[in-house]
């Protein structure tokens, strides 16, 4: 990759968080690059690495998916170079953003991950971030993986009505 090739490559994934109000996954950035033909998989992480490296980007790993979010010293950058990046890129981004948004809200605004806990058993962890900030979160220490995964999955499919249920039951008489 040349340093030509990976300026760009940092100007649209810079761009790209710089457009969303909250962390957007590795699936949704590696989407739109490799649709648009921009480059191949090893090289978009090689990006991200760096772009993590350097201070630009955060990222947050769960146990199914990396989250992206772009810090301010990743915002100056692109203050600074954003005008490198061309037009018709800016504007295939920002038409991916808006023909995508159901989807990318969909897929940022539920996490859920387990981990194995030392005294056996798994700690399976769910939330409901709405705009950057934390609504709702869960921890549930359960008995097996299976168990974990299954608590994960269901909370993606249930977690209106599971929200619904606790704010109901935890402020309401």
């Amino acid at each position: 990759m040349t340093s030509e090739s990976l300026k760009l490559y940092k100007l649209i994934i810079l761009y790209f968080l710089s457009k969303t109000k909250q962390p957007i996954s590795n699936a949704i950035i590696s989407d739109f690059i490799l649709d648009k033909g921009y480059t191949d998989y090893f090289s978009i992480q090689q990006t991200l690495a760096s772009l993590t490296d350097d201070k630009m980007i955060e990222a947050e790993q769960t146990h199914s998916a990396s989250y992206y979010i772009i810090t301010p010293s990743g915002l100056e950058t692109l203050g600074f170079f954003g005008n490198q990046l061309p037009d018709d890129t800016k504007s295939q981004i920002d038409n991916y953003l808006n023909d995508n948004k159901v989807n990318i809200v969909q897929n940022t605004t539920i996490h859920t991950d387990f981990t194995q806990i030392k005294t056996g058993g798994c700690l399976a962890k769910v939330s409901i971030v709405e705009r950057g900030s934390i609504i709702m979160e869960l921890a549930l220490n359960l008995p097996t993986e299976e168990e974990a995964i299954q608590a994960c999955q269901r909370f993606k499919e249930r977690n209106e009505a599971i929200y619904a249920y606790l704010l109901k039951t935890l402020t309401l008489d």
